[in-house]
């Protein structure tokens, strides 16, 4: 990466800072052919008072724009007189939306729930329902704090799809990361199919984060995702001009933590994840952070654990969009959903490069939700998380990886 000398693009709005203003004006966000495809395509559905129930089932990649088109798809119905919310499974990605495009507004913060609670949602109550980052339905909307008097037998995506006439879903299959995710497009096909839905699909192309377009699919071939027997390509950083994007490897935390302060100093927007590797304790108000992190003499905090603000940093929904939020590691449960300019990636012992292939140790995962998957579910897991956190950025990525061996591979594959 350049030094600290060399130009740097301060950071573009993100999709927050955007959010209220799409709510009230139209074309905030600029859509490319394929979202105004979808757009139109719901447009005839929801002027259809007199057909079916629809369904519209919209797959992309990371960074394909999927939110953008749902949170336009909410602002011109609402404006429109429609009755119409937005919905995901992210539990930080609802927060950060009430929290920025519902600032001040309890009416408008409503308009944003996650799963579990949008199938509390009179049915037939609404014209449209927005469903994004869909890849994390679960089979039911129960969880170990509902009252035996509320629990439901019922599929959440026959609960989601009974609330509204008109149901978008937008999803990456590839973000499937955690048991009990179910969110693909067969399933909900096979759902909407079986509420007596008309089936629309789509597939969004059009790369809207990263200044390369050649990125995603370098991550998914660097990560075995499409064709393990394939082997990692190297980054031809001559097809990728300095000032577009960026990727180096570090060979400690602090160079990459320097690398990136560099950009910081420039007004870019930065953070640095890391795969769950390390115990993520909750800190309690008046004490600082557990430095839980320790490479080395290396030692930083994750982010703040919980729905709380802790001695004035960011609780975990909101540690990637509030700037206070930059002195801690995030994790995917942080990261998902979200996007900063630069990115610093640490590879813990849980994804290790041996004999020309990736090697996944679920017994170096602190991350209780894989306890007790099977092997081969929780090596594909790992490897998409990682995808997760290397696709949050726009203009580029620092990575390291605790394993020297792993770093070579990375130098072997990026360095010019």
């Amino acid at each position: 990466m350049p030094t600290a000398g060399s130009p740097a693009r301060s950071a573009a709005p993100t999709l927050f800072d955007l959010a209220s203003l799409s709510l009230t004006h139209a074309d905030v966000f600029a859509l490319s052919g394929d979202q105004r495809a979808v757009l139109d395509r719901v447009r005839r559905c929801l002027a259809d008072e007199d057909g079916p129930r629809a369904v519209v089932v919209v797959a992309g990649a990371a960074g394909t724009g999927k939110s953008a088109l749902a949170l336009t798809l909410l602002g011109e119905v609402l404006r429109a007189g429609y009755r119409a919310r937005h919905a995901t499974g992210s539990q930080a990605f609802t927060t950060a939306l009430r929290k920025t495009a519902g600032h001040g507004s309890r009416a408008t913060q409503r308009l944003f729930q996650y799963f579990g609670t949008a199938t509390d949602t009179d049915p037939d109550s609404l014209d449209l329902l927005v469903c994004d980052d869909a890849h994390q339905l679960r089979a039911t909307s129960n969880t170990r704090y509902t009252p035996a008097s509320r629990r439901s037998d019922r599929t959440q995506a026959a609960q989601l799809l009974e609330a509204a006439r008109v149901v978008v879903f937008l999803l990456d299959e590839d973000q499937v990361i955690r048991p009990g995710q179910l969110g693909n497009r067969d399933y909900l096909a096979a759902a909407a199919r079986i509420c007596g839905a008309a089936v629309h699909t789509a597939e969004l192309t059009s790369q809207h984060r990263h200044r390369s377009v050649r990125y995603d699919s370098w991550v998914r071939r660097l990560l075995g995702l499409d064709d393990p027997s394939c082997p990692p390509t190297r980054w031809n950083a001559d097809k990728e001009p300095a000032s577009r994007f960026e990727l180096r490897v570090a060979d400690s935390p602090g160079e990459l933590e320097q690398l990136l302060r560099t950009k910081t100093d420039l007004g870019a927007s930065t953070r640095i994840t890391a795969g769950l590797c390390w115990p993520w304790n909750e800190a309690r108000p008046g004490n600082p952070l557990f430095e839980d992190i320790v490479i080395g003499d290396w030692r930083r905090p994750w982010n703040v654990k919980g729905q709380r603000a802790v001695n004035g940093l960011p609780p975990s929904p909101l540690w990637a969009i509030d700037p206070a939020g930059a002195g801690q590691v995030g994790n995917v449960y942080s990261a998902q959903g979200f996007e900063y300019d630069y990115g610093g990636l640490i590879l813990g012992p849980d994804l290790l490069w041996r004999d020309d292939q990736w090697v996944t140790d679920p017994a170096t995962t602190y991350d209780d939700a894989l306890n007790g998957a099977i092997a081969a579910d929780v090596d594909l897991w790992v490897r998409r998380t990682y995808r997760v956190l290397l696709t949050r950025v726009r203009a580029g990525t620092v990575l390291y990886s605790t394993d020297a061996e792993t770093r070579a591979l990375l130098h072997d594959l990026i360095d010019t």
